[in-house]
């Protein structure tokens, strides 16, 4: 009786203070489908004489418009289940009671799931539910599907892929329980006291479902899982902390319903928090952000992750310091290569020494001082870079793989000048082939760019299928020299903007090549009687007399000649084409 007056008197003080804040409070639309449905109604009308009748907005939501509506701050206090509350507290959500009775006096162990199936069904366990058809009332309900989800985790299970089929019947439970026993599905899930609370002992339900999986726990009402938190009357951070007291006070205080049921204080959420972390809902949704459900299915904790993250990383350690020593080591063969290749050349260019007698000295002596030098400022190039990045552990094995496909590359070609000087020094004519001059035009120009002497802009304009009649290895060294005097002549000027133009074409019945350049250009430089004098310390100066010796020899002519815009020179070879008809 004293409860009683206290609570009067404390909504009629309440009342009177409480004239102008409008409070909003959500309920869902889906209560309980069991006598913890008495305690509703009395609820909402202790908070109206709490707040006032027209100070407290009431908004009745099913479950996605309820959260939505939390969610987006548009409710003060809310009543739901406790599993609501909770997700809700990544939002800020604060549980305030707990609803208790005299039947489940603990309002930290009330609330379950219950499996159930058809009497003749030959499903006994919860082993024996996998793959089977399964009805729920509503997807992402906490008594009648989250709980059952979080049980089939607790015990090993995928509960994401341990069902075959699921279908959701809508709100009320009942239609679990005839999906059920029409065979309309295997398998039900339902909140635990439904079952008691909704078919009297005597009806027919009961010999026609049986339950699975019955927890020991389960003595009042049964459970197939571990007991959770009842309902709760819960607040978001959009009401005020005088809001909650007034709310608080007024439920702990309101009489109780009859049956006991009325609200008490939850101070056990953990068992709620372990599911939503088995589930990566709520609180916990940020796991199934940061990693997939199958990744995360494979590891029981962060710790496993770790350790594993651990060992992949000291085995990549492992391998990858076995694979710089092999790289090293490859490394090294390569430097031998090329000292081999250098004693090699010099042993050529003694060869060409010996052959001024005869009277090419000239042109041998060109070859080797202009062609020998730039393939191996190449292969100094990459051997360096790959030393550095070997240095620093930074050379993958696509990275070692292409620069030594670059060397053999320079390497072939080195072997093609020697064995060229060679048949110069037998007095053998090379072999002369068709070829492409586009595919010896694009060779040339690789190799020019991989040499990294020159930084300014290279222009190229090739026609393929330009067929010729020659050797392939002179058309590629020829254009080397040109493109090699261009980027000396733009060094020397200090042009601001370097820029070479490569065009080969066809005009008429010839293929014409050109190399054009914004450098520094006499007409003496072309003159042939100044040509045996070179200027440089390293070469001969033979090189445009090579140039013109081999486009001779090809039936064609050269020029070098001043641009006719601008500064600098143009190059231009133009050698007969070979047309289809006369290959066949």
């Amino acid at each position: 009786m004293l409860r009683i007056v206290i609570f009067l008197l404390a909504t009629f003080c309440f009342s009177l203070t409480w004239a102008n804040e409008k409070v909003v409070l959500a309920v869902s639309l889906d209560p309980p489908q069991d006598n913890n449905v008495k305690i509703i109604e009395p609820t909402i009308q202790a908070l109206k004489n709490t707040f006032g009748k027209d100070n407290l907005e009431i908004l009745r939501l099913p479950l996605p418009a309820l959260e939505e509506c939390l969610e987006s701050g548009k409710a003060d206090l809310f009543l739901s289940t406790s599993g609501l509350s909770r997700r809700m507290t990544q939002k800020g959500a604060k549980e305030l009671t707990t609803m208790v009775s005299d039947r489940l006096p603990d309002p930290n162990k009330a609330y379950g799931t219950l499996f159930i199936t058809r009497a003749d069904s030959s499903i006994l366990t919860v082993e024996d539910m996998r793959n089977k058809s399964v009805a729920i009332n509503l997807k992402g309900g906490f008594y009648g599907h989250q709980i059952g989800l979080g049980e089939l985790a607790d015990r090993g299970y995928d509960p994401h892929h341990f069902f075959g089929r699921t279908e959701f019947v809508g709100r009320d439970l009942r239609n679990v329980v005839k999906a059920v026993i029409s065979g309309k599905t295997d398998i039900g899930l339902l909140s635990t006291c439904f079952l008691e609370d909704t078919y009297p002992k005597g009806d027919k339900v009961w010999q026609q479902i049986k339950p699975i999986g019955l927890k020991p726990e389960s003595t009042v009402c049964m459970s197939s899982t571990k007991l959770y938190p009842n309902w709760s009357f819960s607040s978001m951070p959009g009401a005020s902390p005088e809001v909650a007291k007034k709310a608080i006070l007024a439920l702990l205080t309101m009489p109780r319903v009859p049956g006991g049921y009325s609200w008490s204080i939850g101070t056990d959420s953990t068992r709620s928090d372990e599911l939503f972390k088995s589930l990566q809902l709520g609180p916990f949704g940020f796991l199934n952000e940061w990693f997939s459900q199958e990744l995360w299915n494979h590891y029981s904790s962060w710790i496993a992750l770790v350790l594993l993250l651990l060992v992949l990383f000291a085995g990549t350690s492992f391998v990858l310091s076995k694979l710089v020593k092999r790289r090293t080591k490859s490394l090294s063969d390569s430097l031998e290569k090329q000292k081999i290749l250098q004693r090699k050349a010099q042993k050529a260019l003694e060869r060409a020494a010996s052959l001024e007698k005869l009277g090419i000295v000239e042109q041998m002596s060109s070859i080797l001082a202009h062609e020998l030098r730039q393939p191996f400022t190449t292969i100094k190039a990459f051997i360096f870079g790959a030393q550095r990045k070997a240095q620093k552990n930074a050379l993958s094995n696509e990275q070692f793989l292409e620069i030594l496909q670059k060397i053999q590359k320079q390497t072939d070609k080195l072997e093609g000048i020697v064995d060229h000087v060679r048949s110069y020094a037998k007095r053998k004519q090379p072999e002369l082939k068709i070829f492409d001059l586009g595919e010896a035009a694009k060779a040339a120009i690789e190799n020019f760019v991989d040499c990294g002497n020159f930084h300014g802009e290279l222009k190229k304009e090739i026609q393929h299928g330009l067929k010729v009649n020659g050797s392939a290895l002179e058309i590629e060294l020829l254009l080397n020299n040109l493109l090699k005097n261009a980027a000396e002549s733009i060094t020397a000027t200090s042009a601001s903007h370097p820029k070479i133009d490569i065009k080969l074409e066809q005009i008429g019945d010839n293929a014409v090549l050109s190399v054009s350049d914004n450098g520094n250009f006499s007409p003496k430089q072309a003159d042939e009687s100044t040509l045996l004098t070179s200027s440089k310390e390293e070469g001969l100066g033979l090189g445009l007399l090579i140039v013109k010796s081999i486009a001779r020899k090809h039936g064609g002519t050269f020029k070098l000649e001043a641009r006719k815009a601008g500064n600098g020179a143009i190059a231009t070879l133009s050698l007969p084409l070979i047309h289809e008809n006369k290959q066949n």
